[in-house]
């Protein structure tokens, strides 16, 4: 048996085939993308629906339950704190995504006024401070309810979440 050679004009048509049905191949598949909502911002309850978060919200309390050693009324007292916190930072989330998009849309602009851009940063640095106070207010409200040995190992579980996530610094774990 001996070896054909094969030509150029039969390598391009063999490689113009090879690109049409790789083509073809690409954009039979794609399916319509739904349209999303109005912006980052658009969903205030965010992903999860409420039955998701009270099924995690579960889920996390029986892990903590089970490893700071917690009772039926410390579990109670937790989640009154965490429920409370959470509706009153909810629209602080919210603010904040808002007040991002619009610094954003501000720097985005060439002409855009000084002082609308301070304004846009100041909002945020308020926003910032009043979700810090609330995280601090929370902390302070748990703090009353466990002992000092289950708040040592409340700290400890807080530093570990918070390494499970990438780009998360240590300073960002406790």
């Amino acid at each position: 048996m001996s070896a054909r050679h094969v030509g150029w004009h039969e390598l391009l048509v063999g490689l113009a085939v090879v690109v049409v049905v790789a083509g073809f191949g690409v954009g039979v598949p794609q399916a319509q993308q739904a349209p999303g909502p109005a912006g980052p911002c658009a969903r205030p309850g965010g992903f999860l629906t409420q039955d998701d978060r009270q099924a995690i919200g579960r889920i996390f309390l029986q892990r903590t339950k089970e490893t700071l050693g917690l009772s039926d009324d410390q579990i109670g007292q937790i989640q009154t704190i965490f429920q409370s916190r959470r509706d009153d930072a909810r629209a602080d989330f919210q603010a904040l995504c808002q007040a991002r998009l619009d610094l954003r849309q501000l720097l985005d602009l060439q002409n855009s006024d000084p002082v609308a851009l301070k304004a846009a940063g100041d909002r945020i640095k308020t926003l910032q401070g009043k979700l810090l106070d609330r995280r601090l207010d929370t902390a302070v409200a748990l703090r009353t309810v466990l002992t000092a040995e289950q708040w040592a190992k409340w700290i400890e579980m807080r530093k570990a979440r918070g390494n499970r996530w990438m780009g998360r610094g240590p300073w960002m774990s406790s």
